[in-house]
């Protein structure tokens, strides 16, 4: 992916010191994300940062990558950001492995619920017979191209 990278630097025409720029350091960008991440955590009462865990599971074929599922955790939720499987290995059920894997270590951590969202090229048929459900879509780009955002229950016994 290719990141803005052109110089920008505008006045932001409500101040004559304070300005809009595309110029920055990593440290600024931890900086805005470490605020807004304590301004969740406060105004969450500190639920925002439940259970705390991320899980990252991989499956090998020997020492060969062939698919991986990466989710963060908060608000005693499960988010599925990356599930992806070596075409080679699709249909043969790595891919519900991974997210029954992932689902189990997240209730055993408290979570009520899993999410994620996937595009009409990629795999929400996949979801569906995992048992997700649709709560969303986004039907507004280009070449009919849908995004589709999914979520299941993954009712914790820890969780009161």
């Amino acid at each position: 992916m290719t990141l803005y990278n052109q110089e920008l630097k505008t006045s932001s025409g409500l101040n004559d010191t304070i300005v809009i720029t595309s110029e920055h350091t990593d440290e600024d960008t931890r900086y805005v994300c470490e605020h807004l991440i304590n301004h969740n955590i406060v105004n969450t009462q500190g639920l925002l940062s439940k259970p705390g865990i991320d899980i990252n599971l991989y499956i090998k074929d020997g020492d060969k990558i062939i698919g991986a599922i990466l989710c963060d955790s908060f608000n005693m939720c499960l988010y599925i950001d990356v599930l992806w499987l070596d075409e080679t290995y699709r249909g043969k059920g790595y891919g519900k492995a991974l997210i029954s894997k992932a689902e189990q270590l997240a209730k055993e951590h408290g979570c009520i619920f899993s999410h994620t969202n996937t595009f009409s090229y990629q795999a929400p048929d996949f979801y569906i017979a995992c048992g997700y459900e649709v709560f969303a879509t986004l039907q507004d780009y280009p070449n009919g191209i849908v995004q589709f955002f999914f979520k299941e229950k993954v009712v914790s016994l820890m969780y009161h």
